[in-house]
């Protein structure tokens, strides 16, 4: 029974040392963004991206977004849901103010003591797994778990990169998950063009 406790004790220890650690990293991480020449501008693999994805979409989809949008708006407000049918109403707006922006051209290096994607910076001790969804021209993206983001999973575009390189050196450095498939909402978001 004492064994038992103080196994028990002690992982509840681990974990409470390790999420120390990752705020420390996470800190550490954030300060080394604003200097201007770090270890993590080492490349060793290196290249140019955008941001994120930007869908092209014609006329038709804007108007069917309004037309499904407004719909649902007038049944809400004729159910007496007249919150829930503004809500409808200023969703389409504010996509398209959203929609509005434009990718940014990043530089993403991996360098030997972790990841540099523009000025975000992700230690190798902070990764806990990477794996690449390359399908194109639909899909070439690096995807990484980080430990303390708000969002864990973090998807870099390959652009023009060889998967192949980044597989080998990164299966080096971290894990890999082989055979992670894209989410359900993932593909949605593609087929739908959000």
């Amino acid at each position: 029974m004492f064994k038992k406790l103080s196994k028990k004790r002690a992982l509840k220890k681990a974990k409470k040392t390790e999420k120390k650690l990752q705020k420390a990293l996470k800190k550490e991480a954030l300060s080394l963004e604003h200097q201007p020449r770090t270890a993590y501008d080492n490349a060793v693999v290196s290249w140019e991206t955008q941001d994120f994805l930007k869908h092209k979409k014609g006329p038709v989809w804007y108007i069917v977004l309004f037309a499904i949008f407004l719909g649902g708006a007038l049944a809400a407000y004729l159910l007496d849901g007249w919150t829930f049918a503004l809500v409808l109403a200023v969703f389409p707006f504010a996509y398209i103010s959203l929609d509005r922006k434009q990718p940014k051209r990043i530089k993403v290096i991996l360098s030997e003591v972790g990841i540099k994607v523009g000025k975000k910076i992700y230690q190798y001790n902070r990764i806990q797994a990477f794996w690449l969804h390359y399908n194109p021209p639909l899909t070439k993206t690096l995807n990484i778990r980080v430990y303390g983001e708000y969002l864990t999973d973090i998807e870099i575009q390959l652009g023009h990169a060889d998967p192949a390189i980044i597989q080998n050196y990164l299966s080096t450095k971290i894990p890999e998950l082989e055979g992670k498939r894209e989410g359900f909402s993932t593909v949605l978001a593609k087929v739908l063009k959000v």
